[in-house]
């Protein structure tokens, strides 16, 4: 996950959504991964049941699809060249995941050309986590419509991932969002860094992890 730039590589351009044949099977391969792993968490702690198990699913790779869609949205508006590639070591970390109880959740990240100054990169590096946080909030206010069911734990586990896949993301060091939005804007990152933390607690807590 995260954003990685290669400056002035290309010209600005492409101001919408548009994907190449590569970057389609990057993305196909990040969100098999980054699902799998998200299963394994749900099946850990609540064994297989067929329609939560999907629900689960679909929202372990939305999370991460979103967030991704986020980051390239935000950077082809400022006129960028942004696709999401995957890198082997996060391929390989995220594979691990999938087995071990501990989570490292980022095989790859969008690649941004062109001129990219730090408020176009803050606000690029941002909108990844900031959607997880919506997503995360959004499912929890759905919880009280589904009683105590398997399908309940699967919203409030889906909104679990997303919380951490917001948190994770906001680590202000290395190739991290967080390290781009902390130099960008303290204050900004801070905010949503703390939220982001709020929230990953209070459904890991709900969770029972």
């Amino acid at each position: 996950m995260g954003t990685g730039t290669r400056s002035m590589l290309l010209p600005a351009r492409n101001r919408t959504l548009r994907f190449s044949p590569t970057e389609i099977q990057h993305l196909t391969l990040g969100t098999v991964l980054v699902a799998a792993a998200g299963v394994d968490l749900f099946v850990t702690d609540y064994g297989f049941s067929t329609l939560p198990l999907i629900i689960a699913t679909l929202l372990f790779a939305m999370g991460f699809i979103l967030h991704e869609l986020a980051h390239k949205y935000v950077a082809q508006r400022y006129g960028l060249w942004a696709e999401f590639r995957v890198n082997t070591m996060g391929v390989i970390l995220t594979a691990i995941s999938v087995i071990s109880p501990l989570k490292f959740i980022a095989p790859g990240a969008v690649v941004i050309s062109g001129f990219a100054d730090k408020d176009r990169m803050g606000w690029t590096a941002i909108a990844g986590p900031i959607v997880n946080i919506v997503i995360t909030i959004g499912l929890l206010v759905t919880l009280p419509l589904l009683g105590h069911s398997l399908i309940a734990s699967a919203v409030v586990t889906g909104a679990a991932i997303n919380a951490y896949l917001a948190l994770f993301n906001l680590i202000p060091f290395a190739i991290f969002d967080g390290r781009k939005v902390y130099v960008w804007n303290r204050r900004y990152w801070a905010i949503v860094f703390i939220v982001a933390l709020i929230l990953t607690a209070y459904t890991y807590i709900f969770v029972g992890l």
